[in-house]
């Protein structure tokens, strides 16, 4: 997870308390610790989802569940709930480039990026097309006077210098052609221009590192694109500036590998067949990937145990104490340790498609992602989702946070599992201890874990659960004003105000979610939409959306052509 902030909380009457009915098993520093400790040991190698230690991990959740008599809430009777995702994606065997008569090597000379058709070629035209950049008002344009149909374009990557006094137009201090440096944006004008192919290679003034991205879903282009590394251009003796290439011919072969993630699902059964959900995910990174903040050459493996062992402890304890009290409650409890979170809410994604329980029952969900770092935190606990619940207001407004701080948040949507239900129109809750140096790097280890101010998050996250069980009428859900857009969003002088779907398979941008009041409420845009053209820009995924979005203007007004259903139609956005 990553987010900020505190909380410290003193449980009045008028929260309820944990324990007001007694429970055979309590929560203790000790018992979290055991749970953490696990989940963060070196034979679970960081429980990336797909690997075997995320397994490992789901059989240990797994028999928690069951030792606490737990119902299993998975696949035909069992408790794990599985979900397929692209793991990554592999060169294949026919991969092959020629420069001029001479062969490279694939990977370290050449490497097909994840944009390319897997398609044989051969060209012999070859347009040198310098950055590839063609700015707003076409005062720069690369493709000026250049012919490049049915040829093959080779782009630096970057942007080109501008002199320090000339670089500032927008008060900003940048460069002004870097928001069209991204290899998406020169790709697009590239298709737009009708190339038949696209080779980027690396000008001798810049880094030729080519940054790992993660298997975010990628809509091939029907056209090769590849990037030249500088070593295979020295090797033949190129000018790095202006290579002098006359024909490529070779393949492309992109193998999409797929593997399988597992939810854990465990039902406590209520007075009713209504639910509360508590949820957290128990993946982390592994030995680190696109995702890590270390910098070290040594794999290290990544322990997660603040992101998430802590909540997934918490999670477990929760089960034990709820399944230990003396009364039952009203709802059910439905008990979910999700999985692929880190690589993109797959698990809580999938869960929201593929309910186990009935979706129309389900009263609220709360979420745990990383609350095991309370005492270092300044600013205490973060609870956020505070806004989806017409009820929650009236609840912590009569909080007392006199001995333990706490700041709240009404935006249901983030970076972690609870946004996957706020999607799904489900009261949400989620709680966080803040972050730290130690994310996503091999430092998150148990012994920086603060277990006393896990105690405390936990219990309070029980007094929530017992106090909103007890709650006499409906939970009303309802919409916060949040963009939906991110970490993205100060990228882009507008936003659309929808939370893409990351894991659908289609072409397009799939809708997960609609923010009120932005462009794309008013336009009348739903979730489950597939966006497809945004202006005169097709549409095939998020990348070619970004790209499209980073074109608009605040007042422009916007043709969009959408999939709803079975039905194309055409709708008119006004970013306001």
């Amino acid at each position: 997870m990553k987010s900020l902030v505190v909380l410290t909380i003193a449980l009045t009457q008028c929260c309820g308390s944990l324990g007001a009915a007694a429970s055979s098993y309590p929560l203790t520093e000790d018992s979290l610790h055991a749970r953490v400790a696990v989940l963060a040991s070196d034979s679970l190698e960081g429980r990336e989802v797909g690997e075997p230690g995320e397994l490992k991990a789901a059989r240990y959740i797994e028999g928690v569940m069951r030792s606490f008599g737990l119902e299993p809430r998975g696949d035909d009777g069992t408790y794990l709930q599985a979900f397929e995702f692209t793991k990554r994606i592999e060169h294949g065997e026919k991969n092959r480039l020629a420069i001029n008569g001479e062969d490279l090597q694939i990977g370290t000379e050449f490497v097909p990026l994840h944009h390319t058709a897997n398609t044989a070629f051969e060209f012999s035209e070859i347009v040198d097309i310098g950055y590839g950049i063609i700015n707003e008002d076409s005062s720069y344009n690369d493709y000026e006077d250049k012919d490049v149909a049915g040829k093959a374009v080779l782009i630096r990557r970057y942007a080109p210098e501008v002199e320090a006094d000339s670089a500032d137009t927008t008060g900003t201090d940048t460069n002004p052609y870097d928001r069209y440096s991204g290899l998406t944006s020169k790709i697009i004008t590239a298709l737009d221009h009708d190339a038949a192919g696209v080779f980027f290679y690396t000008p001798a003034s810049h880094d030729d590192t080519l940054l790992a991205s993660g298997v975010t879903r990628v809509t091939p282009k029907d056209i090769p694109i590849v990037f030249l590394r500088r070593a295979g251009l020295e090797r033949l003796g190129l000018d790095l500036e202006r290579p002098d290439i006359r024909d490529l011919v070779g393949e492309t072969d992109l193998v999409r590998v797929r593997d399988t993630g597992y939810n854990v699902i465990g039902l406590l059964p209520g007075a009713t067949d209504s639910a509360i959900v508590a949820g957290a995910h128990y993946d982390h990174l592994g030995w680190g990937g696109p995702a890590s903040r270390y910098l070290e050459k040594e794999p290290k493996i990544h322990y997660g145990a603040d992101d998430n062992g802590s909540g997934s402890a918490a999670l477990m304890e929760l089960a034990g104490y709820f399944a230990g009290r003396d009364s039952q409650l009203r709802h059910s409890l439905l008990f979910i340790a999700f999985s692929g979170e880190e690589a993109g809410l797959l698990g809580s994604s999938y869960f929201v498609r593929n309910w186990t329980v009935d979706r129309t029952k389900c009263q609220m969900m709360v979420n745990m992602d990383m609350i095991g770092r309370l005492k270092e935190q300044e600013k205490g606990l973060i609870v956020m989702g505070t806004g989806t619940c017409e009820q929650f207001k009236d609840y912590f407004d009569s909080l007392d946070t006199s001995e333990l701080r706490m700041t709240f948040s009404e935006s249901g949507s983030g970076p972690s599992d609870h946004a996957a239900f706020y999607n799904d129109s489900i009261p949400t809750l989620h709680f966080f201890t803040g972050a730290h140096e130690d994310y996503h790097t091999p430092s998150d280890v148990i012994e920086k874990i603060d277990f006393g101010g896990l105690v405390r998050v936990t219990q309070m996250v029980g007094d929530i659960v017992e106090h909103f069980d007890s709650y006499s009428g409906p939970l009303v859900f309802q919409r916060t004003k949040d963009s939906g857009e991110g970490r993205h969003r100060s990228s882009f002088s507008v936003t659309l105000g929808v939370m893409p779907d990351f894991i659908s398979e289609v072409r397009g941008l799939r809708i997960d979610g609609v923010s009120p009041e932005r462009p794309a409420d008013r336009a009348g845009l739903l979730k489950g939409d597939i966006i497809i053209r945004l202006g005169e820009y097709n549409i095939g995924d998020i990348y070619d959306y970004m790209n499209a979005l980073g074109k608009f203007r605040k007042d422009d007004t916007v043709e969009t052509l959408i999939v709803r259903e079975a039905d194309t139609l055409t709708v008119t956005v006004e970013f306001k």
